[in-house]
């Protein structure tokens, strides 16, 4: 599985928002992760690293992991994260690792939160269930923070042509009534409850550019 996250503008000339779309996703994953008040995060699918970078700074933060299947990612991410610089008591809070997040890897296991942003997308329709059993069911963190493209929003981007993707490496893009029944129903089957947001400027009628599902596991029941 090819995941490219952050880059899902990259190469379709869309109109850009002052702060960049992928800006404001990073923003937007950060602030609820604050919210929920996590200490250990693993971004799945964390391509060259931004989303760790605008973590790091942040010290309720004390274990930030980024996977990704690509290994040319998780080199610009060590670029970028400048880790031949950092000590080791950085280098213990601040790690990468090279996997795909349709397998299972018991690494993934045992954090507050995992995030999956600008990923689903990249994953063939027929491996989702693989990326859901991977995510919700042997890694099982207490949430999980997915972010993929609002397909509604997209008639509003005059460089793209009916029915076409914002990123060419894009399996497909799921509607908000996509999203929601999919997110809602894995959600239900896995023992989480799930709740919306969109990240961008909001259409009153189509919604947002990004939508994002923030997935909380469910205290169990005797």
């Amino acid at each position: 599985d090819r995941l490219i996250p952050d880059q899902a503008e990259a190469q379709i000339e869309l109109p850009r928002p002052d702060p960049p779309l992928a800006r404001l996703r990073v923003d937007a994953v950060l602030a609820t992760l604050q919210r929920l008040h996590v200490r250990t995060i693993v971004d799945i699918g964390c391509g060259e690293g931004k989303l760790i970078e605008a973590l790091m700074p942040h010290a309720q933060f004390d274990k930030l992991v980024g996977v990704d299947v690509s290994a040319r990612e998780l080199t610009r991410a060590q670029r970028r994260l400048k880790f031949t610089e950092m000590s080791d008591a950085q280098r213990e809070r601040v790690s990468l690792m090279q996997s795909s997040a349709t397998y299972r890897d018991a690494r993934l296991k045992g954090f507050d939160a995992a995030v999956l942003m600008e990923v689903v997308e990249h994953v063939d329709t027929a491996r989702l269930p693989a990326l859901v059993r991977s995510v919700f069911v042997d890694a099982a963190p207490q949430y999980v923070l997915l972010t993929t493209p609002n397909a509604d929003y997209n008639v509003l981007y005059p460089a793209l042509a009916a029915g076409e993707f914002r990123h060419p490496d894009h399996r497909f893009e799921f509607s908000r009534t996509q999203f929601r029944d999919w997110a809602t129903e894995t959600a239900r089957v896995h023992g989480y409850c799930v709740e919306f947001e969109f990240v961008g400027a909001i259409d009153p009628v189509l919604g947002g550019p990004t939508q994002m599902a923030i997935f909380t596991k469910e205290a169990r029941t005797s």
